[in-house]
């Protein structure tokens, strides 16, 4: 094949991945499903933009007639994995957008149906896709930090719209009891653990440092959110690597505030983080002293070379791109199966682990061989340029 027939199902959330496919040059998108009007609508809009002549209908079995290469899941959450292997044994390669899988059988399941069937599976992770995280992990491999004994990523995200009712419209709990709506019912993750919700920080530090879980330890905070009083306000989780690593992550869907993706990395000798609301690198490398202060580099979110469609900072359409280079090649698609339980099981297990009080939950390795070095740099290439440094001033005009 020269492209890649790809259907989407879900869009809400799936119109991201509709434009991106719309988008790139190995892909055709064939079709698209939605059970609710308003999506569809959107979607046949997108369509007729792109001259496209993909096909929008209702039901999933009506897309996997067109006999698509590939299916793109979007769908409710709490559904997805059984999407996914539903596509799979029709002979559908998939692209499952996150968290992908609410269990630890679910994971097993989706694997072992991967395997059985000869289909690919790849976790649509686009924060894994960040601009900075390649430099960083150039200057890993290239030993500027020393050895990176710890790592923090943040994911701060108010999600206060839990109730749905049938055309997709989200309300909080407040909007209900206010304006007197009725036929609504809780949406798939208002009673999803907040650290379930970890794959956007600990899948992209997991790739930088080519590493994997093997324990963890979590605990969480109260259950105080009037709107979402389904869930925990928020849940840390510190997490041992098979390298001896320690990486700690702190979801929270309940507090309000703006939200923010943070990053950091501790050397021992040299650290770099990243908050998303400045939008650049704070770096100290080896080869500088730390009397120096930090120093400012201008790296963003997205890659210039692919800004043909948007979502995420830019970072979506590598996840479309990347699934179907992949598959024109006949490789291993970037965030395989496994690599989809490197990222999601940590944290089903995390919650595990906190409801035992916060004590230590192993996690192990599903695959059939053990764990040696992630395939994901194998598809994202590295950079060749050295960005500009400058001295990191702060807001208030104070030098670091």
């Amino acid at each position: 094949m020269d492209k890649v027939k790809v259907g989407i199902l879900g869009l809400r959330r799936g119109m991201s991945h509709l434009s991106n496919f719309l988008n790139t040059d190995e892909a055709l998108v064939i079709g698209a499903a939605d059970r609710i009007e308003q999506w569809r609508d959107k979607a046949e809009e997108a369509i007729s933009n792109k001259e496209s002549e993909a096909k929008v209908v209702c039901e999933f079995e009506e897309l996997l007639d067109m006999q698509p290469d590939a299916v793109a899941i979007a769908s409710n959450g709490r559904m997805q994995a059984g999407h996914a292997i539903q596509a799979m044994e029709a002979g559908c390669h998939v692209i499952s957008e996150v968290p992908g899988a609410f269990t630890q059988e679910e994971i097993v399941h989706i694997a072992a149906t991967s395997e059985r069937t000869g289909k690919q599976y790849m976790l649509a992770e686009n924060s894994a896709f960040l601009n900075f995280l390649r430099y960083w992990h150039k200057w890993m491999l290239e030993g500027r930090f020393g050895a990176v004994s710890m790592a923090d990523g943040e994911y701060l995200h108010y999600l206060p719209w839990t109730l749905v009712d049938k055309e997709g419209n989200q309300y909080t709990p407040t909007q209900v009891r206010e304006e007197g709506i009725t036929d609504v019912k809780p949406l798939w993750r208002s009673d999803q653990p907040p650290i379930g919700y970890l794959t956007h920080d600990l899948g992209p530090l997991l790739e930088v440092l080519d590493d994997r879980v093997v324990s963890v330890n979590c605990v969480e905070g109260p259950w105080w959110s009037e709107e979402c009083p389904l869930r925990s306000d928020g849940q840390y989780g510190l997490f041992k690597t098979a390298k001896g690593r320690l990486i700690r992550i702190l979801v929270t869907l309940n507090t309000r505030r703006p939200g923010a993706h943070n990053y950091r990395l501790f050397g021992t000798e040299g650290s770099v983080e990243w908050y998303s609301h400045e939008g650049f690198c704070r770096r100290l490398d080896k080869d500088r002293e730390e009397k120096e202060g930090w120093e400012r580099i201008d790296i963003g979110t997205a890659r210039s070379e692919a800004l043909k469609a948007t979502g995420h900072g830019g970072t979506d359409i590598w996840t479309a791109i990347t699934f179907s280079r992949a598959l024109l090649a006949g490789k291993r698609v970037p965030i395989d199966v496994y690599r989809m339980a490197d990222y999601t099981l940590p944290g089903i297990l995390a919650n595990r682990s906190a409801e035992l009080g916060g004590a230590a939950v192993a996690v192990p390795d599903i695959r059939r061989e053990p764990f040696v070095h992630t395939d994901f740099w194998n598809h994202v290439d590295l950079p060749d340029d050295e960005p500009e440094a400058t001295k990191y001033v702060s807001d208030s005009g104070q030098a670091y």
